[in-house]
């Protein structure tokens, strides 16, 4: 019963990632026959059911679900989905709640001895929660956090993410000087490994371009352009953002 369910819960998090969210939805309601009173089982469904609200723009509606999936992990003694319900907790939450949940998960984490791999993440999210609230103190606090950890147990794509993540903010704070840095050490090793960094080079168009170093912020916004126009949900979600590249890039193309 309980690993159909979890193929159920999978699927129905596939289609909320494509955006059809009411196809999740009905994937869940079939799901909960086959859970019964399985509660390891009624967890997952609860989670990707909050999963579904959040991502379609509706934290208030994910909360219980979401609530009902850490208290049912819990009873289950699932504790790596016990973490990922506080930790959706936080990421559909105001930034205080945000905060008090990434530090019932951290405790949890040391008491459970749940999945270490946690940790980067909740310092990760709870960065962007701070970012968005316009406290950039503590979102490159957070961020710098979620890179120590990657530094020590992650991989070049998570540190990469990282990174990434630290750029922006100290572009937000205006310490362009030591955004370029990071972002050029960033893009030095992405290169060297054959991979790319997109949003680290739009990142460095974007800091080239307050220093007036055109030619660089040019150099820079055509490698992001060229990868971040052929994704869909970019292209989708982004618009300004691509087009802002695309004015930079083309100055690049007038210079050559």
């Amino acid at each position: 019963m309980g690993e159909a369910v979890f193929d159920l819960a999978r699927r129905a998090r596939f289609a909320g990632l494509s955006g059809n969210f009411s196809l999740g939805h009905e994937i869940l309601d079939g799901a909960v026959a086959q859970a019964g009173e399985d509660a390891g089982a009624r967890a997952w469904i609860a989670i990707e059911r909050g999963r579904l609200f959040n991502s379609a723009g509706e934290p208030a509606r994910a909360l219980p679900f979401f609530s009902e999936a850490w208290e049912l992990a819990q009873r289950a003694g699932d504790h790596d989905l016990a973490v990922d319900a506080a930790h959706m907790l936080a990421i559909a939450s105001d930034v205080e709640a945000a905060e008090r949940w990434v530090e019932v998960a951290l405790d949890y984490i040391e008491a459970q001895r749940a999945s270490p791999h946690w940790r980067g993440m909740l310092h990760h999210n709870l960065g962007w929660t701070y970012f968005e609230a316009g406290r950039f103190e503590d979102a490159l606090g957070a961020f710098r956090r979620d890179e120590a950890i990657r530094e020590t147990s992650g991989n070049a794509q998570t540190l990469k993410v990282a990174r990434y993540a630290v750029v922006r903010t100290l572009r937000a704070l205006s310490r362009v000087d030591e955004a370029i840095a990071l972002g050029e050490r960033v893009v030095a090793l992405a290169d060297a490994a054959n991979d790319a960094a997109p949003y680290v080079y739009e990142e460095l168009a974007e800091c080239y371009a307050v220093k007036g170093e055109m030619a660089e912020a040019q150099r820079f916004a055509a490698r992001a352009q060229a990868i971040l126009s052929e994704n869909a949900s970019f292209v989708r979600d982004e618009p300004v953002r691509l087009a802002r590249l695309a004015t930079l890039a083309a100055g690049a193309a007038a210079a050559d």
